[in-house]
């Protein structure tokens, strides 16, 4: 689990708390005490300053692009899958990427069942332009043969809890599954194309070329005449969902860890200066750098485990415990026989091979010695 500078979120039994209450229906005396708690003393009804995050968590699934992505009790899930189909005409050496975005009553009340709703769609067409429009991914490079076969990649995105910032967090796991997910290798020739199994050759990542991640305000009107009213409106990173009840505007930065800007949305609401816009572009260069940074090293760990699974089932056992190949080859050897068993083989009075004959020097040299003493 991830958590910025700034955050101020107790673990453990306060953010079950918050899990628990996320499906609650707010009341309007919630909404006014938030709205003006913000307005004339900018501070925020869950503890964190104007410019902190909640913590991130990011959690990878057995299978190959499965990811859960959380902003504290906001939770959405994303799950990638390939296949091969034929291309369009318009572009046919370009394969097809393709994102779809489902809020049920498992995430919150106000979400019903069946088709897809207004809300789901629009997030749904935003992290299509953030990813697609910003040529996050390599199309190119999903071209199998040209014209004939090329790789449809769809992302399937559900929320599971919603308590604020639901279209951040289904962008970053939308994003996370892509990265995530490993194609099977293709082998061409000439025009035919073979497809390798897993147990074959090793699956390859999709070819993604930078990480757009967005960064989404919150804007609040300043307070009627007659109060306390400051120089602009008041904005805060990361709004949670009695946040975005109270609010009177969105907008939302998406940058690289590059520091690249790659787009801006802003679906209507109070205008803004150009000041504001620009001070928010720099604190969303570095929230965006922090959560690129921990997503590639959670990838990086998920990676280092997978690699730990698959590991030769030799290591499992010692050294001495092993049989070789030199010991298979020692031990089929051809040896001779022994000089027992020589001897029990050899017919009787016959000289054993232990028995050498003496040389005839050493004969002679016996003889003469025994005639010398006679």
């Amino acid at each position: 689990v991830f958590c910025p500078s700034g955050a101020h979120v107790s673990p453990g039994a306060p953010l079950r708390s918050a899990v628990r209450m996320a499906a609650v229906p707010l009341s309007r005396a919630e909404l006014d005490f938030t709205l003006r708690a913000l307005q004339t003393e900018g501070v925020r009804v869950d503890g964190r300053e104007l410019t902190a995050c909640r913590r991130l968590g990011i959690r990878f699934g057995a299978a190959h692009g499965e990811v859960e992505v959380s902003f504290g009790p906001t939770r959405a899930l994303a799950v990638c899958s390939g296949e091969i189909v034929a291309p369009p005409p318009e572009r046919p050496n370009e394969g097809r990427i393709s994102f779809h975005v489902e809020f049920g009553p498992i995430a919150s009340p106000s979400f019903e069942p069946g088709r897809p709703s207004p809300h789901a769609t629009s997030v749904a067409n935003l992290i299509e332009r953030l990813i697609k429009g910003s040529r996050a991914v390599d199309a190119e490079a999903l071209c199998i043969v040209g014209g004939q076969q090329v790789w449809s990649i769809r992302v399937d995105v559900r929320a599971l809890d919603d308590d604020g910032n639901l279209g951040d967090a289904c962008a970053i796991a939308a994003l996370c599954s892509l990265l995530h997910f490993r194609r099977a290798d293709v082998e061409t020739q000439g025009g035919a194309a073979k497809v390798h199994s897993a147990e074959d050759r090793v699956p390859v990542p999709l070819s993604v070329h930078h990480l757009p991640v967005p960064v989404t305000y919150a804007l609040f009107a300043p307070p009627a005449a007659g109060k306390r009213r400051k120089a602009g409106p008041t904005w805060v990173l990361d709004p949670n969902r009695l946040e975005e009840a109270a609010m009177s505007g969105t907008l939302c930065l998406a940058v690289n860890q590059h520091g690249e800007l790659c787009g801006v949305h802003k679906p209507g609401g109070m205008p803004l200066d150009i000041s504001v816009i620009r001070h928010c572009t720099e604190l969303a260069v570095t929230r965006a750098k922090e959560i690129t940074g921990w997503i590639q090293a959670e990838l990086t760990a998920d990676l280092a485990v997978r690699e730990k699974a698959r590991r030769n089932v030799h290591q499992l056992f010692a050294a001495e415990s092993l049989l070789t190949v030199d010991a298979v080859s020692a031990s089929h050897a051809p040896r001779g026989p022994s000089a027992a068993a020589v001897k029990d083989l050899a017919p009787a009075g016959s000289a054993t091979p232990s028995a050498a004959p003496a040389p005839a020097g050493s004969a002679l040299r016996g003889r003469k010695r025994v005639a010398g003493a006679a």
